[in-house]
């Protein structure tokens, strides 16, 4: 297979997760790529998007670390399971996490999610990242803000399949810290 049939795959996979919401079709296109290549880095990283967006957190965390064993340097597993941890409500551990991200690899993505996560929890230091991410992009920083940023956490109200979705990734994450499968030491 030819190095453009795979990057034509990745993008297939992208647009399935990111444009139209298919996580279970970019599981399928990131699947078959992982069967040519089994370490393309790209692969595994948006079929951990997908597999933290469908709450299949065992499977989510065991491929996360494993991407982070194999390029501990880079910043996008650490930004994703940064995420994972917030929305299960382990705020210190997602700030430390989406920091780490930062410091392998200031963009857009981490720092204005940091920014986000930091307003979420009630630390007034979340301007200066705003601010920082307006420099990179003023155009996208100023739609995030708009269309993304939940400037109310408290009436978010999200749909009844998106809270038993998350229901059942919280159970399951309590179930795999009681196992101690959640190890993740970075420096």
């Amino acid at each position: 297979m030819r190095k453009d049939d795979i990057l034509e795959m990745l993008d297939e996979a992208r647009f399935l997760k990111n444009e139209i919401g298919d996580s279970k079709g970019a599981i399928k296109e990131c699947n078959k790529i992982l069967k040519i290549e089994p370490e393309n880095r790209d692969a595994m990283l948006i079929k951990a998007g997908a597999l933290s967006e469908l709450g299949r957190v065992e499977e989510f965390v065991e491929l996360v670390n494993k991407i982070i064993k194999k390029w501990p340097e880079h910043w996008e597993a650490y930004y994703l399971l940064s995420m994972f941890c917030f929305m299960m409500k382990e705020d210190d551990k997602a700030l430390e996490l989406m920091h780490h991200s930062i410091k392998l690899d200031e963009n857009f993505n981490n720092v204005m999610s940091y920014a986000h996560i930091l307003y979420l929890t009630g630390n007034q230091d979340y301007m200066k990242y705003v601010d920082n991410a307006k420099k990179m992009d003023k155009e996208r920083a100023e739609n995030f803000l708009k269309n993304i940023w939940i400037w109310d956490s408290e009436n978010l109200k999200p749909a009844l399949s998106g809270t038993l979705k998350a229901f059942k990734a919280a159970e399951e994450w309590k179930r795999i810290k009681k196992k101690e499968k959640f190890d993740l030491e970075f420096k």
